[in-house]
């Protein structure tokens, strides 16, 4: 079954006066625009472009008469409107090229009638807070996500969907100044089926594996550092100092009693009070701090166990909205013949659209629209919680390092309130004195090791986790080799496909490159932007390069209708079949054989849209065409 569809349903252009220039119904299947030169067919395929994404700014005059563009979509069963506003700047007379696009999730009369907060905004690029329009196409088409520094856009993905007249014959993709290979490479992957979702999560997560382990490195050697005796990164040795610090504090403050019991003058005084209280009150203080942190660690693992359930309850969700289409997409095609209930032969229905069991009308994409917007929403809810499940993992390991310096703190403190309870202060006698300085010291000693402890049990928890994160590398590191190596072997079965398609194409072409009819081989480099038969540096004319360029885009749009791994989303938009000074005859030649190919499929599994001024006669009728015949006087775009 093939999965990735793309459907232009309908097209709206409206002038800065709010009044209609434009507004046509596309077909599933073939659609051909048609119009002498300079009449706005590439207007319109340059509207097309802009209203699915495509960053676009160098508007035609009449076009700059234009401030709005709504276009109803359908993405893989799911139907929404998408409305994209165009801006001129006053100073550059160009307009802005990233403007967002808002959404509606139903079609293009409902979208009409619909409040403002039913549309869902969506900016260009992505966000912390927010998706971009590029991410909820992704994930309708079911396309891969791809971030980090090869950041693909659904403008990238156009790029290999749209033919137009202002790129170079060299340049296999739509021209873009600031260019990467990387770039070209990930989409065609993306589209030729090379990437596979679990790949894709497993070389995301590697990164994210590997960008936590060089974090904790760095904060394992600042606190290496910082305690260069190897033993005191260990808590066992430093709570066994803490042990030996405290008995040598019971033994001075012994020796202090023993001494002052000595003593036949006794007295208290107000400053042992005070020192007692001063005591009492730290431990109180150091109490509440240790019971805090018990309950911020409980309430951290009462929130993360939460979060855990609510992501794995949302994820449920998503796959059971997700298998609910597939079965509904399932049974569309499944030839009842009987009732599952009855077993009652089933009458034959006189008329699409209806039920095959109860014979009621139905609307096959409200379903799944509604469908994929909760998938949307639902999928919002897991990034959010996921972001707050990472930030409270992170308190949780910070707070469970911290608890149990701060207890051994309260039990220092609790030692010296029992001692000051005990304590009878007696006239200071120069061994007491020293005493209490040593006891000092000592004391002094037991903040330091306190503070040693927090940080080794810092340390340990740190290079436990690098262990985990390592091993978890290690098998994400298999998992990827192995998936690389059959994704492979796809995309190589993928090239195979859309060489046969493309050495078709040529070879069936007008006898004006002989090359082109004895080609045997065909290739295509999107790492370096070129299509080629066997040499990369072969030269031809004008219009015979601008011929070998469309071949291999449709190439590869007619070999996605073969092979269902593609991602490619079975939709493409040629502008000018006869760009580049093609004759004619040639253009008619080639539009006849693409539109032979491509009805070797059912119609509602593709959409090919194409402007020409030379239609060939037997497409010249309404089972093709879109729209008037446009000339200089009935040009495409009215009211401007």
């Amino acid at each position: 079954m093939i999965r990735n569809n793309l459907f232009l349903n309908r097209l709206a252009v409206y002038t800065q006066k709010n009044e209609i220039a434009y507004d046509e119904k596309f077909h599933k299947g073939i659609n051909i625009i048609r119009g002498d030169n300079s009449s706005g067919k590439s207007t319109i395929t340059q509207f097309i472009f802009y209203a699915l994404g495509g960053s676009f700014n160098d508007w035609v005059k009449e076009a700059k008469f234009c401030s709005l563009v709504i276009a109803e979509v359908e993405m893989n069963g799911a139907i929404l409107v998408l409305k994209r506003e165009i801006n001129i700047s006053e100073h550059t007379n160009k307009a802005n090229p990233i403007e967002p696009i808002y959404i509606y999730w139903g079609s293009f009369e409902d979208s009409q009638k619909a409040a403002s907060n039913e549309w869902n905004k969506f900016g260009y690029n992505t966000t912390l807070e927010k998706k971009s329009f590029s991410n909820v196409f992704f994930e309708n088409l079911d396309i891969p996500i791809v971030k980090g520094e090869n950041n693909i856009t659904f403008h990238q993905i156009l790029r290999l969907l749209y033919v137009d007249q202002d790129s170079p014959t060299s340049s296999l993709f739509f021209y873009e100044q600031f260019d990467t290979q990387l770039t070209r490479e990930t989409v065609a992957d993306l589209l030729l089926g090379a990437y596979s979702q679990t790949l894709y999560e497993s070389r995301q997560r590697i990164l994210e594996v590997r960008d936590e382990i060089d974090d904790i490195r760095k904060e394992v050697k600042v606190i290496k550092q910082y305690i260069p005796n190897e033993l005191d990164l260990y808590p066992a040795h430093i709570i066994t100092k803490i042990e030996n610090k405290e008995k040598e504090i019971a033994s001075f403050e012994d020796e202090l009693l023993r001494y002052k019991d000595e003593n036949k003058t006794v007295r208290y005084t107000k400053t042992a009070k005070l020192e007692f209280e001063k005591l009492n009150e730290e431990s109180l203080v150091q109490r509440e701090r240790v019971n805090s942190l018990e309950n911020s660690i409980q309430l951290l693992k009462n929130e993360i166990d939460d979060s855990k359930y609510f992501i794995s309850v949302l994820e449920d969700k998503i796959k059971a909205i997700r298998n609910s289409i597939l079965t509904r997409e399932f049974l569309e095609e499944y030839p009842l013949e009987y009732c599952p209930e009855c077993l009652t032969k089933l009458h034959k229905i006189e008329s699409e659209g209806k039920c095959k069991l109860c014979k009621e009308v139905v609307d096959s994409s409200t379903g799944i629209t509604q469908a994929r917007k909760i998938e949307q929403e639902l999928s919002f809810q897991i990034k959010e919680s996921k972001s707050l499940m990472v930030l409270r993992e992170r308190k949780l390991l910070e707070a469970n390092s911290s608890y149990e310096a701060e207890k051994l703190k309260l039990t220092a403190l609790q030692s010296r309130v029992n001692a000051a309870l005990k304590d009878v202060k007696s006239y200071r006698e120069e061994r007491i004195d020293s005493l209490y300085v040593e006891k000092g010291f000592a004391e002094g000693e037991m903040l330091q090791l306190n503070t040693l402890l927090e940080r080794a049990q810092l340390f340990q928890s740190l290079l436990s986790r690098q262990r985990e994160l390592e091993d978890e590398e290690k098998r994400l590191q298999v998992l990827i080799d192995g998936l690389t190596s059959t994704q492979e072997a796809k995309k190589k079965e993928t090239n195979q496909t859309i060489e046969k398609k493309a050495l078709y194409l040529l070879n069936n072409d007008l006898r004006r490159q002989e090359d082109f009819i004895a080609a045997k081989e065909f290739n295509i480099d999107y790492r370096n932007n070129i299509a080629f038969i066997s040499d990369k540096d072969a030269k031809y004319s004008a219009s015979s390069n601008f011929y070998l360029k469309t071949t291999a885009r449709f190439a590869i749009f007619l070999a996605s209708l073969e092979n269902n791994q593609m991602r490619y989303p079975r939709f493409i938009l040629c502008d000018n079949m006869e760009d580049k000074g093609i004759e004619e005859k040639r253009a008619q030649n080639f539009q006849r054989i693409v539109v032979t190919e491509a009805e070797k499929h059912s119609s509602n599994t593709y959409q090919m849209i194409f402007t020409t001024s030379f239609i060939a006669p037997e497409l010249n009728n309404e089972k093709y065409v879109v729209g008037e015949y446009y000339s200089k006087d009935k040009p495409s775009l009215k009211n401007v």
